[in-house]
């Protein structure tokens, strides 16, 4: 049986031109974007070109677009910016509940240093309320972060909701995490009052240890990284020119093909789901199918079937898929985007998260929906065995 790979929102396989992108730049554009001979030059010339086509994809000025080695980076770099460029102590952070762990970490870091961070509470699909928003935002508000699609769920956030909430009511930055839905779904951040985005090429083909951040004009945060003076003085460290020739390899690609991939990757999200409804009409469903979500994800649980057995009965079928978010899959605890949504501790413990790339296909969903039943069959018969076998 070939392998069928369902966890795109960890990582996706690198493309053909993404990755003879890389080649070319580390066989012949090998220079130093900084050298002033020729070699430097070229690498200059390179990454000057990526960075105009990552500017019009997100309709931004080329001087706006940082390039780094990740979303986590940009993440970090936001938040400790921010609060280091606010000065001193007591500022106040506003993050959902269903934040990404680069965003949620950073922020009980500052929260120790002695700022203010609180936690803007979700609805039952993981969606922000932006009453709650409303009520926390204060003029001592320095910073608000949210993502653009959660990398568990697949929910959208009200972005340009949430960015009229943030400018009208504070003087705040608003900042999008938008990992999960850069070159896949469309953004316009004048619309959504951005001043900051971050993405990252391994979500969409490109190789790991590339990604950039978006710095709206004007805005002025200090760095996380000194050194050279690379990227405007805002990330310093020589530039990963074969991964960022890659990154704008990919997003090109992504973008370009941004409608017939929407409706592919819906057509196997879709497939999945009511074969799965068909097979185990129990299952439950914990993305918003109904309201808007990005059709990349599908995150379900199946009562009586642990996580993480279902995962390693599906890995001996080659099929591979995961329990969440992949910066925390390996601490065995229950998803907090799941619990802040309100799903019971048993079922989050019961949940696995399907994502999908365009290259995925409806044959490869009905063999997942059928092996995932199969196996959760299984799975539930020896656990009521064992019960019935420990009463005697």
């Amino acid at each position: 049986m070939s392998e069928i790979y369902f966890d795109n929102s960890a990582t996706t396989k690198v493309s053909i031109e993404a990755a003879e992108a890389a080649l070319k730049a580390m066989r012949e554009n090998y220079g130093n974007a900084s050298s002033l001979h020729g070699k430097g030059l070229t690498a200059a010339r390179c990454l000057a070109q990526a960075r105009r086509s990552m500017a019009s994809l997100l309709g931004a000025a080329e001087k706006e677009i940082i390039f780094n080695s990740s979303a986590s980076e940009g993440n970090n770099t936001v938040l400790f910016g921010v609060a280091a460029a606010h000065g001193k102590k007591g500022g106040s952070i506003l993050v959902s509940a269903v934040e990404h762990p680069s965003v949620l970490e950073p922020a009980k870091l500052l929260a120790q240093k002695g700022f203010t961070v609180q936690t803007v509470a979700v609805d039952n699909w993981g969606r922000i309320d932006l009453s709650d928003l409303a009520n926390k935002l204060t003029a001592d508000t320095i910073l608000v972060s949210c993502q653009h699609i959660n990398n568990e769920t697949g929910v959208r956030q009200p972005v340009e909701k949430i960015g009229a909430l943030v400018k009208s009511n504070s003087q705040a930055f608003f900042h999008i995490d938008g990992v999960q839905g850069f070159a896949k779904l469309p953004v316009d951040l004048a619309v959504c009052k951005a001043d900051f985005y971050t993405a990252s090429g391994h979500k969409i083909h490109a190789p790991k240890g590339v990604g950039l951040l978006w710095i709206k004009n004007g805005v002025r945060i200090n760095p996380l990284i000194y050194g050279g003076g690379q990227e405007k003085n805002q990330r310093s460290g020589t530039e990963n020119i074969p991964g960022i020739e890659a990154f704008a390899v990919a997003a090109q690609a992504a973008a370009a093909n941004r409608a017939s991939n929407l409706v592919a990757v819906k057509q196997v999200r879709d497939t999945l789901w009511f074969k799965l409804c068909e097979l185990l009409p129990d299952v439950i469903c914990n993305s918003d199918l109904a309201g808007e979500s990005s059709p990349y994800v599908l995150n379900v649980s199946f009562p009586g079937a642990k996580s993480e057995v279902l995962l390693h009965y599906l890995e001996e079928r080659k099929i591979y898929v995961s329990s969440g978010s992949a910066c925390h899959s390996s601490k065995n605890k229950a998803s907090h985007v799941l619990l802040a949504m309100g799903i019971p501790q048993e079922l989050a413990d019961c949940s696995i998260r399907y994502s999908f790339c365009p290259q995925n296909t409806v044959a490869e969903a009905q063999t997942v929906a059928e092996a995932t039943a199969e196996i959760v069959k299984e799975i539930r018969r020896y656990s009521v065995g064992e019960k019935q076998k420990n009463r005697r």
